[in-house]
C-alpha cells in the first residue's frame, strides 16, 4: 500500500461492514452524472480505495457512520442544480470557509461537497448538528448533510454513503480548491490533514449572531445579523411577524416596526410594513421554511426544539421522505426499504411505502408522529423522484427468508442432537442413513426447531415448497409397525459419515 492509499484511506474512514459503488452511466450537458448506486455488505478494502483513485469502473462510496455511532469525517453536499443555487464561484465559497474547519471539493455533479475531518472520531449527533450549523451560516440551510443517519435503524441496517472525491487520482475532477486553485492529491492530502479537527475545537467555531430571536427561528437570527437580502425584505419582516406575535400575541405590532427600521437596510415603508403587519394578524400563520431566504438559513433540529421556533406546527406536518434505500438480494427475492423522514430512520416495506395510511401507521409506532397524508398525484411524483436516485444495497442471499429457512436447515439436520438408529425419527431426531447418503426426519419436528429458533415463515405450506426446491423427497418407514412419513434430503457436505448399526426389526414401506 503506497503512503498516498494509506493517508487518503485515514481521512475517509468510515463504516467497517460495507461500502458504495456508483457507476457512472451518463453525463448530461449540464455536468450531471447518472448512474447506478450499489451498496457491498463487505467491508471496505485498501483495493477499494487504490481502484478509486486508480480511475476505475466505479467512485468508491464510503458510509461515514461507524458501528459506534462516530465519524470520522461528515460533508455538506452542495449541489449547484439544486432548490437552493449557488451565486457564487466555488472558489467564492473557498474563501467564505477559510476561518473553519472545511475543506472544498468538487462534487461529481459540479457542486461542491465540504469535508470535515475529525480526529479522534465524534458522536455523529455532535458532527450533524454542527454541520447544519455551518451549512445555516453559509446560507445553505437545508442542503444535504452526511452523514444521514445518527443510528441505524436496526441490526441489519447499513446507512447512506457519499461518493469520495479524487475519483481517478490527478486527473480527476473532484478535486478540492484553496486560494482558488486545483489542489493535486498530495497537497489535498496536506490540506485536509491540516484541517483535521477535535470535538472541543470544533465546538469552538461559533458563530457570531444578534442577540434576538435566541428563543426563535436560528434563520432569524442569521439574517438580522447579516442583513436582508435585496427583494426578500416582504417576506423576512413577515416571518419576523409570525415570531413577535407567537411570542407576545397581545402586543407584537410595535416590535415588528421598530425590527424594521433597525435592522432591515434599508427599512421598508411604513405601508408596506402596516400591510405585512396587517396580514399577520389574520390568522395563526407558521414560518414560510420552505420560501428564501428562509430555507436558506434554515436550522431545523434547533428550530423544533426552541420555544416559538416550528415546534408548535409539528403534529399536523405531511409526510415528507427524505430520502430511500433500498435492500435486496441478488436474486431479488427479498426486498426492503429504509427511508428517512424528518431525520429518523426507519424499516418498512413495499406495501407500507406505496400507501400513504400504512406508512401513516407505521409512524405513529416507531416515531410516536402522525403525520398528515398529501394528494395521492404529490405522493407518487414524489417517490417517482426519490426511486430514480435510489441507494441499492446488496444483501446476501441467505438474507432472504428463503436463504435464512436454508441456514437452518441445516443446522437443524447437523446439530449435536442426531438419531443413531431409524426409529430415533420418532423421538425427533434426524437421520443419517449412510447407504443412501441422505437425513431423513419429520416434518413436524423441523417445524418445532424453527419455533425455538423464532424463525418467522407464511405457513406450512411455503416450507414444503422450500423443501421440495432443495431436492427433498417424501417417503413412508414402518417403525415399530406404524406408518411414519418422513422427508429426506441429501445430508450436507460438511457431513461426517459413521457406521451405524440398523435394527432388524425396523421394517421399509417404499
Amino acid at each position: 500500500m503506497t503512503n498516498k492509499v494509506k493517508r487518503f484511506m485515514k481521512l475517509f474512514d468510515g463504516y467497517e461492514h460495507a461500502y458504495g459503488q456508483y457507476k457512472v452511466f451518463n453525463k448530461s450537458a449540464e455536468g450531471k452524472l447518472s448512474g447506478r448506486a450499489l451498496t457491498i455488505s463487505e467491508p471496505p478494502t485498501t483495493k477499494n480505495y487504490e481502484d478509486h483513485l486508480n480511475g476505475k469502473d466505479y467512485i468508491l462510496g464510503i458510509i461515514m457512520l461507524k458501528s459506534d455511532n462516530t465519524c470520522s469525517f461528515g460533508a455538506i453536499d452542495i449541489d449547484i442544480k439544486g432548490a437552493i443555487v449557488l451565486s457564487e464561484k466555488l472558489e467564492e465559497l473557498e474563501k467564505r470557509i477559510k476561518d473553519t474547519p472545511l475543506v472544498l471539493c468538487r462534487s461529481k455533479s459540479g457542486g461542491a461537497h465540504l469535508y470535515l475531518f475529525l480526529d479522534p472520531p465524534v458522536k455523529a449527533t455532535k458532527v450533524v448538528s454542527k454541520l447544519n450549523e455551518f451549512a445555516a451560516q453559509l446560507g445553505y440551510g437545508g442542503v444535504e448533510i452526511f452523514p444521514k443517519q445518527t443510528k441505524r435503524a436496526n441490526e441489519r441496517d447499513r446507512g447512506n454513503w457519499i461518493n469520495l472525491c479524487y475519483h481517478s487520482g490527478e486527473s480527476s475532477e473532484r478535486y478540492a480548491i484553496k486560494d482558488g486553485k486545483k489542489l493535486s492529491l498530495t497537497e489535498f492530502l496536506d490540506y485536509a490533514e491540516s484541517k483535521t479537527t477535535t470535538l472541543d475545537k470544533l465546538q469552538s467555531y461559533q458563530p457570531k449572531l444578534i442577540d434576538m430571536f435566541e428563543d426563535g427561528p436560528p434563520c432569524l437570527q442569521h439574517l438580522s445579523t447579516m442583513g436582508f437580502p435585496e427583494g426578500t425584505r416582504n417576506v423576512s419582516l413577515f416571518n419576523i411577524g409570525v415570531y413577535y406575535r407567537k411570542k407576545n400575541p397581545d402586543d407584537w405590532q410595535e416590535d415588528v416596526m421598530k425590527h424594521n427600521y433597525e435592522y432591515v437596510k434599508p427599512p421598508l415603508s411604513a405601508s408596506e410594513v402596516s400591510g405585512i403587519v396587517k396580514g399577520v394578524a389574520k390568522k395563526d400563520y407558521e414560518y414560510t421554511c420552505k420560501q428564501a431566504p428562509i430555507c436558506n438559513y434554515c436550522e431545523r433540529v434547533k428550530c423544533i426544539k426552541r420555544k416559538f421556533g416550528v415546534g408548535s406546527n409539528m403534529s399536523g406536518a405531511s409526510i415528507e421522505i427524505d430520502s430511500i434505500t433500498k435492500y435486496e438480494t441478488t436474486n431479488k427475492e427479498s426486498v426492503r426499504w429504509y427511508i428517512e423522514i424528518g431525520g429518523e430512520r426507519i424499516e418498512t416495506n413495499t406495501d407500507q411505502l406505496l400507501d400513504q395510511r400504512k406508512l401513516q401507521k407505521l409512524c405513529v409506532e416507531r416515531l410516536n408522529k402522525c403525520p398528515s397524508t398529501m394528494p395521492a398525484q404529490r405522493w407518487e411524483h414524489r417517490i417517482n423522484e426519490l426511486l430514480e436516485v435510489v441507494e441499492i444495497v446488496q444483501d446476501p442471499d441467505d438474507a432472504s427468508p428463503k436463504g435464512q429457512f436454508e441456514r437452518f436447515l441445516d443446522t437443524f439436520l447437523t446439530g449435536k442432537v442426531q438419531a443413531r438408529h431409524r426409529d430415533e425419527i420418532m423421538n425427533g431426531k434426524p437421520f443419517h442413513d449412510t447407504e443412501t447418503k441422505r437425513v431423513f426426519f419429520r416434518s413436524e419436528d423441523l417445524f418445532i426447531y424453527l419455533e425455538t429458533r423464532r424463525y418467522k415463515y407464511s405457513n406450512q405450506h411455503q416450507i414444503w415448497s422450500w423443501l421440495r426446491d432443495a431436492g427433498a423427497e417424501r417417503k413412508t418407514f414402518k417403525i415399530k409397525s406404524k406408518p411414519v412419513k418422513v422427508w429426506s434430503v441429501t445430508a450436507p457436505e460438511f457431513y461426517e459419515e459413521e457406521d451405524l448399526d440398523l435394527p432388524s426389526t425396523i421394517e421399509e414401506d417404499f
